[in-house]
């Protein structure tokens, strides 16, 4: 499924990155991300993986992401203060502790969002394909990577045809957007597994590795800018220095 719409195009920077690259950051970024607890470093990468994840969407798609995003972040902190209100002794709020859990999985976001948005999925299945993961493995990968730009589009045509629904308030947001995205989330996935199997992994067998092109100095000047980043950002976690829990 093309997702032009979505992207830069097949000309940004992001797109004409190796798959494989853009693999290796999501297996190097997200668990650094998780290993790092120091604001200062998750900000770091969360700041470079932006950066990065700006070049493979548009910024108005980036914008809506990072506000659905920040609102499901309002529900949880919502959530917790009620918590911490019923039961005062049961945790103990503070700015930093709190905002390490989000800039995780800002950081996380930005490299998925960057492979989902840049990579064609028969690319991607030929370079899976290539690390000899069986076939229970692969399709569930690709369905989730290919189903980031899918679930955009779906919001906005449903959004879209809610505008033309009557109704105001809660009954419009329940009726219009939240039940036909429901269902329309069940279809997809069920259509992107279909494709994968039956015409994804068709095309990805008759693409062997050696047809995909190789990698480029720019694949591997980013791989090294990612580690001496990853480096950065574990100096930065050891010396750098220490916030004082801020009461809220």
């Amino acid at each position: 499924m093309r997702a032009s719409f979505l992207t830069r195009g097949e000309s940004g920077f992001a797109a004409a990155l190796d798959v494989r690259v853009k693999l290796a950051l999501c297996c190097l970024g997200s668990p650094a991300a998780i290993i790092l607890s120091s604001p200062l470093s998750l900000g770091l990468l969360a700041l470079l993986s932006g950066g990065l994840a700006a070049t493979a969407a548009k910024p108005a798609t980036l914008l809506k992401i990072y506000l659905f995003s920040t609102v499901l972040m309002l529900f949880t902190l919502a959530f917790t203060a009620a918590l911490s209100f019923i039961v005062p002794g049961l945790m103990r709020w503070d700015a930093y502790s709190l905002s390490v859990p989000y800039l995780r999985m800002l950081v996380s976001i930005n490299l998925l969002l960057t492979l989902a948005l840049s990579t064609p999925v028969h690319v991607l299945l030929t370079r899976l394909m290539g690390t000899r993961l069986p076939g229970w493995a692969l399709i569930p990968l690709s369905v989730a990577v290919r189903f980031i730009p899918t679930f955009i589009n779906d919001c906005a045509q449903i959004r879209d045809a809610a505008r033309l629904r009557p109704g105001k308030g809660i009954a419009r947001l329940w009726r219009g957007f939240v039940v036909p995205l429901v269902f329309r989330v069940l279809y997809s996935a069920d259509d992107l597994a279909m494709a994968a199997e039956l015409k994804g992994i068709d095309a990805a067998g008759r693409m062997r590795d050696a047809e995909l092109p190789g990698m480029a100095r720019r694949d591997y000047a980013l791989l090294v800018l990612a580690l001496l980043a990853l480096a950065l950002a574990g100096v930065l976690q050891k010396f750098g220095p220490n916030f004082k829990p801020l009461p809220m």
